[in-house]
């Protein structure tokens, strides 16, 4: 009996002679030590991964602001290839999409690209649909399709602009651009003709009310924020002179052309700005205009 039990001891789990067990433990032990490379190799790959992006959206960031679309065009377009449906990449290249639309001189190139940027825009909300500015491109490229669509099809859009904007706000209640929109929105709104309140009549039994006092809310809380968008009091001064506060919109137009354009939006609407103070018979100087803008 006592060799029977010896016999017994001597054998490893399941009846393993004591040669296999050790061989069991390596098995074992390697499969431990490739895991562990393979989760640090992951590791490793998320985090050149997370670098490389943040290059990318510094450089991309960088060339916005300096307005050299092409570049950032072209630097987002690979990185679009290199991490596709990155709601961040889209956002991006959705905005210099649009820009090439101030570049663009036949209509039906303007129409395509305006057409390009709102798809793009739409992707990105589909690659995160909680993205405060995922929805908002969304909204500012709905606004870039306004020139070159029907009535109905305005109509429809400006709805979904609304709709979209108001998501960004709720998301993100500290987005200047979404506040431009909605005062955007309203304006438009409170300036629609009777053409397109028909067919907002005839195809949804009419659409929400849009105040120029809404509007002038909305764009002075965008100004609250980013003080410095000339964007933000351009479009201000354009509900002031509808309020008709010409004095409140022309010191709006001449502070627009004391500031230094953030990016083609920016510069697009100093531009404008500057061309309406003389056409009201004011002199001009300004600091970006001076600067080649």
């Amino acid at each position: 009996m006592a060799r029977r039990h010896s016999r017994l001891a001597g054998r490893g789990a399941e009846g393993e002679s004591p040669s296999v067990v050790p061989h069991r433990i390596l098995r074992a032990a390697l499969g431990l030590i490739f895991a562990g490379w393979f989760s640090c190799g992951q590791s490793a790959g998320r985090a050149a991964d997370s670098t490389a992006l943040a290059e990318v959206f510094r450089r991309a960031d960088e060339l916005d602001a300096r307005q050299e679309v092409a570049a950032a065009l072209k630097l987002l377009e690979e990185a679009n290839t290199k991490f596709p449906n990155h709601a961040e990449i889209l956002i991006r290249l959705a905005k210099q999409q649009s820009n090439q639309i101030f570049i663009a001189k036949a209509d039906a190139e303007k129409k395509r690209l305006a057409a390009l940027c709102l798809a793009t825009a739409e992707r990105a909300v589909v690659a995160d649909t909680n993205s405060a500015r995922a929805r908002l491109s969304v909204g500012i490229c709905l606004a870039k399709n306004f020139p070159y669509v029907d009535n109905q099809t305005k109509v429809n859009y400006s709805r979904r602009l609304k709709e979209e904007t108001e998501r960004a706000i709720a998301l993100d209640p500290k987005l200047d651009l979404a506040y431009h929109m909605l005062a955007r929105w309203h304006f438009e709104v409170a300036e629609m003709n009777f053409i397109l309140r028909g067919i907002a009549k005839l195809v949804y039994g009419g659409i929400p009310k849009g105040t120029l006092e809404d509007a002038r809310v909305n764009f002075e809380k965008a100004l609250a924020l980013a003080p410095k968008r000339i964007i933000h009091r351009h479009q201000l001064a354009q509900t002031l002179l509808a309020l008709r506060k010409k004095p409140d919109a022309l010191a709006q137009l001449q502070h627009c052309l004391a500031l230094t354009p953030a990016d083609k939006d920016d510069a697009e609407a100093q531009q404008a700005a500057a061309k309406q103070l003389r056409e009201l018979g004011v002199a001009t100087e300004s600091k970006g205009l001076a600067g080649g803008q």
